[in-house]
């Protein structure tokens, strides 16, 4: 009979429970550290992680066919788990996630409507990095 104090320690037969992190969602990142966000450090939380996760095979899939996704376009894409105006975070953690992998950047790929253009202060890094993500991930 399994030994309940184990599985409230999130333990079971098999052995201990792993560190908790975002493997399972897809990502390199560990849930629950904290990652440059700006001039902050923010927190990867459950939540956060299943978003980014997402957010990152929703890019992939753009980049394979050479296109960009405004941040409207993506929040829909990831059922709403963060709305446009909040998207920082997320395709910061994307952005670390894709260093981590070796990757060209994703979060070059997300747009304003308005411009056709990333929505940070330098644009400069975007295009380079656009080209890198189309290149990385077209078709072979």
């Amino acid at each position: 009979m399994p030994d309940p104090g184990r599985q409230r320690r999130g333990e079971d037969l098999q052995g201990p429970a792993q560190p908790e992190s975002a493997v399972e969602e897809g990502l390199v990142l560990q849930v629950g550290s904290r990652y440059p966000v700006g001039h902050r450090e923010h927190l990867l939380t459950r939540r956060l992680a299943l978003a980014t996760a997402r957010a990152r095979a929703v890019l992939i899939e753009a980049a394979s066919h050479g296109e960009v996704m405004t941040y409207g376009e993506l929040s829909e894409a990831i059922s709403g788990m963060v709305l446009p105006r909040h998207m920082g975070p997320l395709l910061h953690m994307l952005g670390h996630d894709c260093a981590a992998r070796g990757e060209p950047g994703l979060p070059s790929l997300v747009v304003t409507a308005a411009t056709g253009e990333v929505g940070t202060p330098d644009l400069s890094w975007a295009p380079p990095e656009r080209q890198a993500c189309w290149d990385y991930w077209a078709p072979r």
